[in-house]
């Protein structure tokens, strides 16, 4: 019993950790795009790609915000 609560403990610690990471990862890319020099075709797929996790990650999806995310930085070089 003890072992289940503590996995369960952690599955939602971690999920919780994950939901409230979304915000600073959109709050980086968001600090980075000004002084970042993509050609028009990088910096639109970046674009998309952080309205694409800024929308999961409305919508409670976010696993799937995290790696849009992460896609967005790695175009940005973070």
């Amino acid at each position: 019993m003890k072992k289940t609560f503590v996995a369960l403990a952690a599955t939602l610690v971690s999920t919780w950790a994950l939901a409230h990471n979304c915000p600073n990862e959109m709050k980086a890319i968001d600090a980075k795009l000004p002084s970042v020099q993509l050609s028009a075709e990088a910096m639109g797929k970046v674009k998309d790609l952080r309205a694409k996790g800024e929308q999961l990650h409305k919508e409670g999806k976010h696993t799937e915000s995290m790696a849009a995310l992460a896609e967005a930085k790695k175009l940005l070089g973070m």
